[in-house]
């Protein structure tokens, strides 16, 4: 098999985007891979589509190189992100919106004692009584600025350093209470007076950037995207779950409560298996609607990484396994041969687990296919 060459790997981190850095997210793709597949399979004006959309990383590339950009996610928290990077307000109604909460704010009136003994154990309570009031004032579902301003807490909610609203935390995605609790026990830390107004508009300096156009973002199951239009899309670039890698809720329980949701609701919605035949199944409904969306001659781009079974420590590769029992057959021809991206364990998020990481791997594959 031909090794296809990686372009992308030498392009910038951000690609000069700033609205990347809003908030970490797991098992993210770097922005110049969509870039690199957006420049190179679409035109100005051409609609891209994410299905998988993440933190939004495909549909701000898009905006960014003025296509039209949809993105979509069943996860909650996903979707708050890639609708803050669709859909950017001007950034003086972020800093009035901003200046008015914290005007109208009275610590006062805040009660944090029914919060849980987790949410307490990570946050002092000056900077609870901020972050609660603003968890009820913002409307995150029917305010593009407020939306905003929740992603950026979302960003700053907790981590290691003087620029985050917990005390010092190993990671930015949520580590388990137990995992934190010993932590902190060990590590004698304190939960630090800080001033979530103050962060955010820091946050906002680093961050912001506005895209010369405007995409959309919706938060449905990606085998019934009924907000999409059959053959409208141009085309299709996202990373679909990789058997049970990472669950979503689970290692984002502290952003969930934020956004008032709960990790066990979440990870209960989507989509996560170990059994190559169920995934095989969810995967054949995915192509057929990536199909039905597509024009015809409509591009799908898929990133999809080898998995281990943690009994067996079999290898198997996804990515031909979606090609052979999912796509091959229905209308759908591959581009080119799939391009194979070894993956370094700096940047992989599970190497924290170390022997425990469960089936991640090195190397994520990059199937290309187009509709008839």
């Amino acid at each position: 098999m031909t090794t296809q060459k990686l372009e992308w790997k030498s392009y910038p981190k951000n690609m000069g985007n700033r609205l990347h850095t809003m908030c970490s997210y797991m098992a993210m793709f770097p922005p110049s891979v969509p870039n690199y597949f957006i420049r190179n399979f679409s035109e100005e004006g051409d609609v891209v589509l994410d299905p998988f959309s993440g933190r939004g990383t495909t549909i701000l590339e898009a905006c960014m190189l003025g296509r039209s950009a949809i993105g979509n996610d069943k996860n909650p928290l996903a979707y708050v992100l890639t609708a803050s990077k669709a859909n950017v307000p001007h950034k003086g109604r972020i800093i009035s919106r901003l200046n008015n909460l914290e005007k109208t704010y009275h610590p006062d009136r805040i009660d944090v004692g029914k919060e849980s003994r987790d949410i307490r154990m990570i946050f002092g309570d000056y900077t609870l009584k901020q972050l609660v009031y603003l968890k009820t004032k913002l409307d995150v579902t029917g305010s593009n600025v407020d939306r905003f301003i929740a992603s950026m807490v979302l960003g700053i909610l907790h981590g290691n350093s003087e620029g985050y609203l917990s005390l010092p935390m190993p990671n930015t995605f949520s580590m388990s209470p137990n995992y934190i609790r010993n932590f902190v026990s060990k590590h004698g830390l304190r939960r630090p007076k800080r001033n979530t107004f103050a962060l955010l508009r820091r946050k906002l300096e680093r961050s912001y950037q506005k895209p010369p156009i405007s995409g959309k973002a919706y938060n449905q199951d990606v085998r019934n995207m009924s907000r999409i239009g059959s053959s409208s899309v141009d085309l299709i670039v996202t990373s679909p779950p990789y058997t049970r890698v990472i669950s979503y809720g689970r290692f984002n329980w502290i952003r969930l409560w934020f956004l008032n949701k709960t990790f066990k609701e979440v990870d209960r919605k989507l989509f996560a298996t170990e059994s190559i035949p169920k995934y095989t199944s969810f995967m054949k409904d995915t192509i057929s609607e990536f199909r039905r969306v597509l024009k015809p001659g409509g591009v799908a781009v898929l990133v999809i990484g080898d998995v281990k079974n943690r009994e067996s420590n079999r290898i198997y590769n996804l990515a031909q396994i979606v090609w052979e029992n999912c796509a091959k057959g229905v209308g759908l021809r591959k581009v080119c041969e799939m391009y194979e991206d070894k993956i370094s364990d700096e940047t992989k998020v599970s190497k924290i687990w170390g022997d425990k990481r469960g089936n991640a791997t090195k190397i994520d594959r990059v199937l290309v296919l187009q509709k008839a």
